[in-house]
């Protein structure tokens, strides 16, 4: 992830990777076992992220760094999977995209931090409403239960989108 997102910053001027450190940190404070949402927080973004003509000239190149970089094969192909799954299709509603990501304990679990850490450091306007009515139909569709989630994540980030 750090290799990736070498050359990024966020929109505050911050260097990129700090965004998914702050995932993982998140994710390892919600779910301190769960070693493989861990690793796929920390690099969540980087199939969608990856600068072409940056450090990397195409999404295979990244997901082979992504099998090199952990070194348990088994814990590689899931990673890569939680990743992969976690790359917004943008022709699915966001919406949509997060009830489908329900399926996924693991993956949830990172889109979840990512939001969480999101809709803390300077969201803008758009990105706040786009993630108040996603999780608002996330919650509505699981009854507000959500599969795998703790509770204190669902507070934590219903606090922060004011839901």
């Amino acid at each position: 992830a750090r290799q990736v997102h070498r050359d990024q910053r966020r929109r505050s001027g911050e260097d990129y990777f700090e965004h998914p450190k702050e995932v993982r940190n998140i994710v390892a404070k919600m779910y301190p076992k769960d070693r493989i949402a861990q690793l796929a927080a920390l690099l969540h973004d980087t199939l969608e992220d990856y600068e072409k003509g940056g450090v990397y000239e195409s999404e295979e190149e990244v997901t082979a760094e992504i099998i090199k970089s952990i070194k348990d094969s088994g814990e590689s192909r899931e990673v890569l999977d939680v990743v992969k799954s976690l790359t917004h299709d943008k022709s699915i509603p966001y919406g949509q995209y997060l009830i489908d990501l329900s399926n996924d304990q693991t993956a949830l679990r990172v889109k979840l931090s990512d939001m969480l850490h999101n809709s803390l450091s300077s969201p803008s306007e758009k990105q706040k409403n786009k993630y108040k009515s996603a999780f608002s139909s996330l919650l509505l569709h699981h009854n507000g239960d959500l599969p795998g989630i703790s509770t204190r994540h669902v507070k934590e980030l219903s606090a922060a989108l004011q839901i």
